[in-house]
């Protein structure tokens, strides 16, 4: 005996479309990170919990022992940004063999510690990594700058800033890809299933 049509008409179709819904929001988180990862996590400006450390304060003309990690170092400044200028002594058995700066002046990265703001000035890296003696000095003899070397942002440095943009790219390709495909399988068992319940109650449609 045939089903009552009222009881066919409460048979759905499987998957239901909430699962498109799922999708997209799949593909879309996926954008949406990508996104972030490209452009908040490099932070402007304040940098909050994303911050660096000041690290160690600089007297000039005065070595300092520093231990320079593969990521490198961050020169901050307080007051006038006079560009000091130093020059590495090389540890105990290592031979300095490459020594680079970057600029950070066009990222604006500041950091507040104890009510006093400090401006990420320019990163330093060298090869080997290992521990040097710096001696840095200032060519104005009136500059009025406080300098400290102390750690980049975390996710600002040379390394993971050049990973971002290809990391970022591959996640958004990903989840829009796992988005499609899942809209594909969805919108495929959907069309069989109306097919079996065609089959099953000829009279819908």
């Amino acid at each position: 005996m045939d089903p009552a049509p009222a009881s066919v008409a409460v048979d759905p179709l499987r998957p239901r479309r909430i699962w498109y819904v799922v999708a997209a929001l799949i593909a879309a988180g996926g954008v949406l990170t990508a996104a972030a990862l490209l452009f908040l996590i490099p932070l402007e400006g304040d940098l909050g919990q994303f911050g660096g450390d000041l690290g160690q304060r600089v007297t000039p003309g005065q070595p300092l022992t520093v231990h320079m990690p593969e990521t490198g170092k961050m020169v901050w400044v307080k007051g006038e940004q006079s560009l000091p200028a130093c020059q590495y002594s090389e540890a105990d058995t290592q031979k300095l063999e490459e020594s680079v700066l970057v600029s950070m002046l066009a990222d604006d990265l500041t950091l507040e510690v104890d009510g006093e703001r400090w401006r990420g000035l320019q990163m330093m890296r060298v090869k080997p990594v290992g521990t040097y003696t710096l001696t840095c000095t200032v060519s104005d003899e009136h500059a009025t700058s406080s300098f400290s070397i102390g750690d980049p942002p975390r996710f600002h440095d040379p390394r993971s800033k050049a990973l971002a943009a290809p990391v970022a790219e591959a996640l958004a390709s990903l989840c829009v890809l796992v988005g499609a495909v899942l809209t594909v399988v969805i919108a495929v068992r959907r069309h069989r299933h109306g097919k079996r319940l065609a089959e099953r109650h000829p009279t819908i449609g």
